[in-house]
């Protein structure tokens, strides 16, 4: 049993269930129901949702929804471990040079727990899909906060390095 504070309710099942014991299939765009968020969510945990899903704005969107669930520490962990078992399971490496990097993880976890400190009466599909809406097409924010190139720091990509250029919110 697990209590989460943010909505105030004691869980006993996981906090995303397993999409092959839920009746719906896996809907072909990003999710905007619950039940829908729900498998698109269990597909990418236990690494069955199709690589080609596993897009810049699915990013964003499981990253909100670990934030509006957990928060910004416990999200980080789950994005960190949950991203780096994905890109395994669907045939990936997580290396010095590709795969899973920290510090893109840790800096998009914490502008949406930011974003999510400005609409804090937002359920969690309406929370993910104004995240995705807000955030999907800013692709270059990076480039915003560092002044290097921080996808090809391999330094960065192994441990959080904080922005160089600007704090964030």
């Amino acid at each position: 049993m697990r209590f989460l504070p943010r909505v105030g309710i004691v869980q006993s099942t996981p906090l995303f269930c397993s999409h092959s014991v839920m009746p719906d299939r896996l809907p072909e765009s990003l999710p905007e129901s619950e039940p829908a968020l729900s498998i698109f969510l269990a597909a990418f945990e236990d690494g069955t949702l199709p690589k080609q899903r596993w897009t810049h704005a699915a990013h964003i969107l499981t990253g909100a929804c670990y934030v509006h669930v957990l928060g910004e520490s416990a999200a980080i962990d789950r994005m960190r471990s949950r991203v780096s078992a994905y890109n395994l399971a669907v045939g990936g490496q997580n290396t010095p040079t590709s795969g899973y990097h920290e510090t893109v993880t840790v800096l998009w976890i914490k502008l949406l727990a930011a974003f999510l400190r400005e609409h804090p009466s937002l359920n969690r599909v309406a929370f993910s899909t104004m995240a995705v809406q807000h955030f999907a097409s800013q692709r270059d924010l990076l480039r915003r906060f560092y002044d290097f190139d921080v996808v090809a720091s391999i330094e960065a990509r192994r441990t959080w390095t904080p922005p160089t250029l600007q704090p964030l919110p």
